[in-house]
């Protein structure tokens, strides 16, 4: 009998807002060579008001305070590897890295200096570890599999991907004791920024929310 929530069940939105409001692994997640030390992030954020009225929301918007031309706009994807995939060996939610390419290619046609694409890949290895004191993940094949779908495929050439494999090995509590690893498979390519698209940016961070 398991002890402690599933990683695989925490909600995509919330797990970004988890990942960025502690200071160690908002560090882990954004200490990427293309994005500033000291950008805020500002999670969810609505299009509304911005030039063409898009649908939708910016996942997570990275302000460097003081100069909002060179923002970051996130798009945010999740693969989940629980006990019923791991038996079955088959990954879940693997339709959506399609549809955050999708969705990144439109904050890149907004006109964001950087665009990412962060696709995290969780896994819940608890059952079949069987409670050893171990840091095991996704066994080769799946590890393989995963790796091999999250490609640059049919992404604009400037937006950058990263795949993020977060683990709960053992029956701790999520983002607790596990294995974590980051995977760069392309920076993002900065652009100089629409000058309504940077008001906007200045908006949200004058008004404060993150």
């Amino acid at each position: 009998m398991l002890r402690h929530p599933s990683l695989v069940q925490i909600p995509e939105a919330q797990l970004v807002e988890r990942l960025t409001a502690d200071p160690h692994w908002r560090s882990y997640l954004l200490g990427i060579k293309s994005i500033a030390s000291n950008v805020v992030p500002f999670r969810s954020v609505p299009f509304t008001g911005l030039p063409g009225e898009p649908q939708g929301d910016v996942d997570l918007l990275l302000n460097v305070p003081g100069r909002p031309a060179l923002a970051t706009a996130v798009e945010a994807k999740r693969i989940k590897v629980g006990a019923a995939a791991l038996r079955d060996r088959r990954p879940n939610k693997l339709h959506e890295f399609r549809e955050g390419v999708w969705q990144a290619n439109l904050l890149a046609k907004i006109g964001f200096s950087q665009v990412y694409l962060f696709v995290f890949v969780i896994v819940d290895s608890r059952e079949p570890n069987g409670g050893r004191i171990t840091y095991d993940g996704l066994p080769a094949d799946l590890a393989s599999m995963t790796s091999g779908f999250i490609s640059p495929l049919g992404l604009d050439q400037r937006i950058g991907l990263i795949y993020y494999e977060l683990v709960q090995p053992m029956d701790d509590e999520p983002l607790g004791t596990g294995m974590y690893g980051g995977h760069l498979i392309r920076l993002a390519e900065p652009s100089a920024q629409p000058k309504e698209v940077t008001a906007w940016v200045a908006r949200i961070s004058s008004a404060g929310a993150t």
